[in-house]
């Protein structure tokens, strides 16, 4: 098993979303937790593992096509501490309840990623985005 160091997860994470999910399940431990403010109701704390970070990138794929996420700061490496600032972008495909864009409309919006590692895997995640931009662009609010 290869043991990455934190610039190499966060390599990683975003490989995952541009490219392939399954690369989560070489650099995330089992019992890995996320933290994530929602308001669909969802508790981000239930699901572990790789399943909970493939969890995130699904739903933030689920209404966009042609999805790039891009590293604008970072990643900041800190002992067992991995951060970055990323932008994401993407096309509306539409389904999203009470959304006004139209279907190919390209919306963008900022967040933030911060991890724990230990041993080489993830054992924490903890994001914090700008849905209120994302909200604004999809005529949600």
């Amino acid at each position: 098993m290869t043991v990455y160091d934190g610039k190499q997860i966060y390599e990683l994470w975003v490989k995952a979303w541009n490219e392939d999910v399954s690369v989560l399940d070489e650099i995330t431990a089992s019992d890995c937790t996320v933290h994530q403010a929602r308001t669909d109701g969802k508790t981000s704390d239930k699901i572990k593992g790789s399943e909970a970070l493939k969890g995130i990138i699904k739903d933030g794929h689920a209404y966009f096509d042609n999805v790039k996420m891009l590293v604008e700061v970072g990643p900041i490496v800190d002992k067992s501490y991995v951060s970055a600032r990323w932008k994401f972008i993407g096309s509306y495909k539409g389904g999203m309840q009470g959304a006004k864009a139209e279907i190919g409309e390209e919306v963008s919006f900022n967040g933030m990623d911060m991890f724990y590692v230990n041993d080489g895997l993830i054992k924490e995640y903890w994001v914090s985005s700008d849905g209120i931009s994302l909200m604004e662009q999809l005529g949600i609010f």
